[in-house]
């Protein structure tokens, strides 16, 4: 199991999905987004966006009032990679993957649009500062992901230390999408620190982590 503690922020919370119930929520809230509105996947009878990936990967929910408004999904470095077959169309000849502890793979990172602009702000807020509490406690330097190109500028205005790789090329659906990666060792802390103001820890969190978090 990954190292993650909730975080709260305006009534909403970033969680570990650890049960069945908050599971099903977040497979159905990652359907609408991935598989209805984007087509990066066909849509599946059971209504869930299940896929072999998530038996490898540890997967993160935003929730609000009992529901999952946003989501996203870490591999370790020792698994497989969407980037490495799925999405391998994205990358140019000579792309190099960091594989196995240090790395890993960010995917099925979304918010629900349909929430008000304060609440989906706060969604986001969540998940760009989750990306680095995942990295900090599981000891993740290279962390993969695949985008749309507005994303990429957005992680890129926020100061967080991304890097593109290979192309920009349509997906399935048509999406245009390109791949890339976070570089957590250049980090900007001042970029952690805006992220992170009103932004709570859970009290089950360690009080060294608690110390640590709050002393950079």
């Amino acid at each position: 199991m990954g190292n993650f503690y909730s975080l709260t922020l305006d009534g909403l919370s970033l969680d570990l999905v650890s049960d069945a119930q908050m599971e099903a929520y977040l497979m159905r809230f990652r359907h609408r987004i991935f598989r209805e509105a984007l087509g990066w996947v066909p849509v599946s009878p059971s209504g869930m966006d299940r896929d072999e990936y998530d038996a490898l990967s540890h997967n993160l929910a935003v929730s609000w009032r009992g529901s999952v408004v946003g989501s996203m999904r870490f591999t370790p470095g020792e698994r497989p990679y969407m980037l490495e077959s799925d999405f391998a169309q994205l990358l140019c000849d000579g792309d190099f993957i960091r594989k196995g502890r240090g790395s890993a793979e960010v995917s099925r990172f979304a918010v629900d649009a349909s929430l008000p602009a304060d609440l989906r702000a706060a969604a986001s807020r969540l998940l760009y500062l989750g990306l680095w509490q995942w990295a900090e406690w599981n000891d993740v330097r290279w962390m993969y992901f695949v985008v749309v190109p507005g994303m990429y500028r957005r992680l890129q205005s926020l100061g967080l230390p991304v890097h593109p790789m290979g192309g920009l090329r349509p997906l399935d659906g048509g999406v245009m999408s390109m791949a890339g990666y976070f570089d957590w060792h250049a980090v900007d802390m001042d970029a952690i620190h805006s992220l992170r103001e009103s932004v709570a820890l859970s009290d089950a969190c360690p009080e060294r982590w608690r110390e640590y978090d709050y002393s950079h």
